[in-house]
């Protein structure tokens, strides 16, 4: 990052040089930031380029709907996961490579193996498991594009 003088202010103003996006590479891996909130889901996916640092390569945010803003916690969160998958489908959906989710809710790093009683938890994780998906947890503090994302409709 510089800081240039600008010339005509009479001082010097702070000019930001950082990529907004990043042309994807369908032969390096990608990772994928979910986060839901109590009104909408945000997900960002992601991509490290040859300089070794990663990019942001596309984001994505929804509003749930009437009946989503009534589920719990654990089903929100997966429903962010599910839809994000879903948009980015052209980019992880045949990817050889391991797709990195992270996750600031920790259930969801045992989806592929919880035995839950709750018939949409159970028909989504199976939805999910079509993809190359190695789920990690992130804290919350740490995972805040997709958190801000999600709450952009609050």
């Amino acid at each position: 990052m510089r800081t240039p003088e600008v010339p005509g202010h009479g001082g010097v103003l702070p000019v930001f040089f950082a990529p907004v996006l990043s042309a994807p590479d369908v032969s390096r891996p990608f990772q994928l930031e979910v986060d839901a909130s109590a009104v909408g889901e945000g997900a960002v996916l992601l991509q490290e380029g040859a300089d070794g640092v990663v990019h942001p390569v596309s984001y994505f945010s929804a509003k749930f709907n009437h009946h989503q803003n009534h589920y719990s916690t654990i089903e929100k969160e997966t429903l962010a996961l599910l839809l994000a998958l879903q948009h980015f489908e052209v980019y992880v959906g045949g990817s050889l490579f391991p797709v990195v989710v992270h996750t600031d809710h920790n259930p969801l790093v045992f989806l592929s193996k919880m035995y839950n009683h709750n018939q949409r938890l159970m028909r989504w994780a199976l939805m999910v498991q079509p993809y190359n998906l190695e789920i990690r947890h992130k804290k919350g503090t740490e995972n805040v594009v997709a958190d801000a994302l999600s709450r952009s409709y609050a």
